[in-house]
């Protein structure tokens, strides 16, 4: 049994308490944390929390309940001094995504962590799904022979509920994360260049540029094409995107998590030989899906000592982070091809 504290109760962190924590054995609620009142209150009710379960700081939750780990779910710019106030007191951590801001505060969490015995994850949710994990097999074992390329297809219109409207680039610094990151989670490689472009249109929300498209290299050689936008006017994808693997014996296409209700349900891979032959694959197993799965590989590496492979550990998350921040300035200079070492040596995180 992990006992976890929760720390932020804004929208989606009450969603995390109503839809994910229930649904996770082996975590026992120690409480919760938010320094505004009135999210407190809102939290009360809407969770029907006990007023002993709430606190308005971590010092008074930590000396009242005294927990092993917490799940910081609080707007991204805090990440990375509530990572640093929970790993201070002894506790492992599990943290939205992205993971900080920059990759130096990334870095400074990861050694902070590693200095003091305590394990540091990042919930890259979408790694919890049967069909990323079949992708990831069906490569580890050759069953597509040798992969040379992968595109991703993400299509989406914005509304009003949309949260950074004011970001220079909405789409690679929030939403990509979860598709860069699955990249390297797949092919069980690293990224080492990126070429990217972006753009808006006249009379949208956006402050910045929520539309791009990438070109990234990966080590082994494959090349992986990546196309986002929150400004489609044609049928959406689902949240997992559009994927496509070429081999030099198959093809894998595929999607996964849905627009709707619990977004399970929704993953499909298909095998081509030819273009006329296609079987659909059988799916791997995903005992927790999405954010339970986060969790549960969290629970589990916290009571065992031992991250399982594929595990988004904080350290193995700086690269995905890296390869964000490589995009983001490609796209800021025009497309020029930008080596994911140039951005580990200008942030401090080599």
């Amino acid at each position: 049994m992990v006992k976890l504290l929760q720390i932020g109760l804004g929208g989606w962190g009450r969603n995390w308490a109503e839809e994910v924590l229930p649904t996770v054995p082996g975590i026992e609620m120690a409480g919760f944390v938010d320094a505004d009142p009135a999210m407190r209150k809102l939290a009360a009710t809407k969770l029907k929390l006990k007023a002993s379960q709430l606190f308005g700081s971590l010092d008074e939750a930590v000396a009242a309940t005294r927990p092993e780990a917490a799940l910081i779910v609080v707007p991204l710019a805090a990440h990375a001094a509530v990572t640093r106030d929970v790993l201070a007191h002894g506790l492992h951590a599990l943290v939205e995504k992205p993971f900080t801001e920059t990759l130096g505060e990334a870095r400074a969490l990861v050694s902070q962590a590693d200095a003091a015995g305590l394990k540091l994850m990042v919930s890259q949710n979408y790694r919890h799904f049967p069909a990323p994990l079949t992708f990831r097999r069906l490569v580890a074992e050759g069953e597509l022979g040798h992969v040379g390329s992968i595109a991703v297809d993400f299509w989406k219109l914005y509304d009003e509920h949309y949260r950074y409207f004011f970001l220079a680039e909405p789409l690679l610094s929030d939403m990509a994360i979860h598709h860069l990151d699955l990249m390297r989670f797949i092919l069980d490689d690293e990224p080492v260049a990126v070429s990217t472009m972006s753009w808006s249109e006249p009379e949208t929300p956006y402050e910045g540029r929520p539309a791009a498209a990438a070109l990234i290299r990966f080590a082994e050689g494959v090349v992986v094409s990546y196309r986002g936008t929150w400004i489609s006017r044609g049928p959406d994808t689902v949240w997992g995107a559009d994927w496509r693997i070429d081999g030099s014996k198959a093809a894998a296409l595929g999607t996964f998590r849905g627009n709707a209700g619990d977004r399970r349900g929704e993953d499909r891979v298909t095998l081509y030989s030819t273009a006329e032959s296609s079987t659909p694959a059988t799916l791997d197993a995903a005992p927790f899906t999405d954010r339970a799965g986060a969790l549960a590989g969290f629970r589990d590496w916290v009571q065992t000592d031992r991250a399982k492979p594929g595990l988004s550990t904080a350290e193995d998350n700086l690269q995905s982070l890296a390869l964000m921040h490589a995009a983001i300035l490609s796209a800021a200079e025009g497309g020029r091809l930008v080596n994911i070492a140039e951005i580990m040596a200008r942030e401090g995180a080599a």
